[in-house]
């Protein structure tokens, strides 16, 4: 059943809710179209072993959107890198925002719009100017409606 976005509230995550974690990461990644059982259980394995690690030391700030009976529907985290200063970011932190999905049922809601929100004035309340993400072409709109632009950003997988 549908719940309305007045009844949902958001919340930090904490290590009591890694396997929640894991559940909506592994949903997010069923979304943009990988799949096959096994990869995903080798994902849940590395993805619980990261959030009980990153969690407990503080490298993982994650949030959940619950319902009213606490049933986590959405999540989105950000671990903040440091990098050389520069001019335009003189303490070289950049938050990067990951692993934002919504439940299906609960999509249409703005809840990934209060979830990123919510994570940009955590930033922005620790002083970090600068926020990157990767989204899927579909979910542009989204981040650009919050002010995000493209970079020119390039990429090489060695694996």
């Amino acid at each position: 059943m549908k719940s309305n976005n007045t009844a949902i509230t958001i919340r930090r995550a904490t290590s009591d809710d890694v396997a929640d974690l894991v559940r909506l990461q592994r949903m997010m990644f069923e979304a943009v179209g990988f799949n096959g059982p096994a990869d995903f259980n080798a994902l849940e394995e590395a993805a619980a072993a990261y959030f009980t690690h990153a969690i407990a030391e503080g490298a993982y700030q994650g949030w959940l959107a619950v319902t009213e009976s606490g049933w986590p529907v959405a999540a989105g985290g950000l671990v903040v890198q440091q990098h050389p200063p520069s001019p335009d970011n003189l303490s070289g932190q950049v938050a990067y925002i990951a692993n934002v999905v919504t439940d299906p049922e609960y999509r249409g809601q703005s809840i990934a719009r209060r979830l990123v929100q919510t994570m940009l004035r955590w930033a922005s309340d620790r002083g970090i100017t600068q926020v990157a993400l990767h989204a899927p072409d579909d979910r542009h709109a989204l981040y650009e409606m919050l002010g995000f632009k493209a970079s020119n950003e390039m990429r090489l997988n060695l694996a």
